[in-house]
């Protein structure tokens, strides 16, 4: 199997976020087993604790998720990859008895890392989905839709639960390799999670229970499938995660996770991925409404900037820097555009939700050339913001648009000026 394929399973089995779990699906029943501890023994004073979702309608919250893994072939090292994956949720609708109906939206990198190339995460792919999750974490979303990829993890017994108790809940596996190995659909195989609440910690002045989980699964091909032309012939892997959960909020304040995936196919050929996985949520405010709209463009009015735009977009709410200035066919800001982007991190820090900055150029020079200056000029205004103290670089994300997406006529230097642009969107 060559290079190209190879990638292609990895970007199937990228591991986003065990909460994914956040918004993981099951469509089957949990069993639950109770095994008191030592630990139990050592805590006779701990009081039980019900662990469970909290959710109610408009809650919304982010994860980023950062993978690295390493990729064999046959043994041999073949490559290393850090995987940023982001992921946006919103509870739409919640019911009386604690089910929540929630959107969300998945982003995963193209390996565009901080630590590798000193530049800032790039938009990736996008998915999304809608599923119902119950508040002991039993998720409902349909086998045709993919992500998340590990489902059913964690779930909690409709019962409190002793420090050092023990319990299983069933979970699913997805692996969406269909392109690699020739196959008609996902493989989707169950697995049985091991729970065990081992202690608290304290973070930020907020208790954290922790939980650990862990699960083995096997899938080997069918008969069926190898005579329909596929190439896979056996699945198998593990996952070792810490779980730290934030009770009083009812949700995932983050996790870490160490993980294997090894696939073999009808020829023999192993494919081993394996790493380390770690994730951290953030709780945020829409503000892809009029109301914030209209505040912030209060904040633009009084700060008296100029060549400055807000609107509602498709991510969230949008400034834009129109006619953004620039040294001569360069990404080097000039020192006119820093002193006014330091007004605007001024706005910024007022919120906690992630940004997108996007470069937009005018149509002059090859369609290659605009796309890559409009990258350039996104990373510029991205490091500026991050020097400033607006976000770490993690929760700032840069893409180019090139000149695809124009505001106004290039046919004018007036219609040009506004589609040199770039755009900070304050991410939902």
């Amino acid at each position: 199997m060559n290079s190209t394929n190879i990638n292609i399973i990895n970007k199937s089995l990228q591991k986003i976020f065990i909460i994914l779990l956040f918004i993981l699906c099951s469509l089957s029943a949990f069993s639950q087993e109770q095994n008191t501890t030592t630990e139990n023994k050592k805590n006779p004073t701990s009081t039980p604790i019900k662990f469970e979702f909290k959710q109610k309608k408009d809650d919304s919250y982010s994860y980023i998720s950062t993978v690295d893994e390493d990729v064999y072939v046959n043994n041999y090292l073949n490559h290393h990859s850090q995987i940023i994956n982001r992921i946006s949720s919103k509870v739409i609708n919640a019911a009386a008895d604690g089910e929540g109906f929630i959107f969300a939206n998945y982003m995963t990198t193209d390996d565009s890392v901080t630590n590798w190339s000193g530049k800032h995460l790039m938009w990736g792919e996008e998915t999304s989905s809608v599923f119902a999750r119950k508040k002991t974490g039993e998720l409902t979303i349909p086998d045709d839709i993919y992500m998340p990829t590990v489902r059913n993890v964690p779930v909690f017994p409709d019962r409190a639960i002793e420090l050092g108790e023990k319990w299983t809940a069933e979970g699913k596996e997805v692996q969406d390799v269909r392109k690699a190995f020739k196959m008609n659909k996902a493989l989707i195989f169950p697995f049985k999670a091991n729970y065990q609440y081992v202690k608290d910690e304290t973070k930020d002045n907020t208790v954290l229970n922790v939980i650990t989980v862990d699960y083995n699964f096997s899938y080997t091909s069918t008969e069926e499938e190898r005579i329909s032309g596929s190439t896979l012939a056996k699945s198998t892997g593990f996952s070792k995660q810490i779980l730290y959960w934030d009770n009083k909020k009812g949700i995932l304040d983050h996790y870490t996770e160490q993980f294997q995936i090894k696939i073999t196919d009808i020829y023999g050929t192993v494919y081993i991925f394996q790493g380390s996985a770690n994730a951290e949520i953030t709780e945020y405010k829409s503000l892809n409404n009029e109301a914030s709209l209209q505040a912030i463009q209060n904040f633009v009015d009084e700060l008296q900037l100029e060549n400055i735009s807000v609107k509602q977009s498709e991510k969230g709410l949008t400034i834009s820097l129109d006619n953004i200035q620039f040294e001569p066919d360069s990404n080097v800001l000039l020192n006119s555009e820093k002193q006014k982007l330091q007004q605007i991190a001024s706005i910024l820090s007022k919120y906690s939700n992630d940004l997108l900055i996007t470069g937009h150029c005018a149509d002059r020079g090859t369609p290659a050339a605009r796309q890559l200056l409009s990258e350039q000029r996104a990373e510029s205004v991205a490091t500026y913001l991050e020097k400033l103290g607006v976000r770490d670089e993690y929760h700032i994300f840069t893409q180019g648009k090139g000149s695809k997406e124009p505001v106004a006529s290039n046919s004018t230097e007036e219609g040009r000026a506004k589609n040199r642009r770039v755009e900070i969107t304050i991410m939902d």
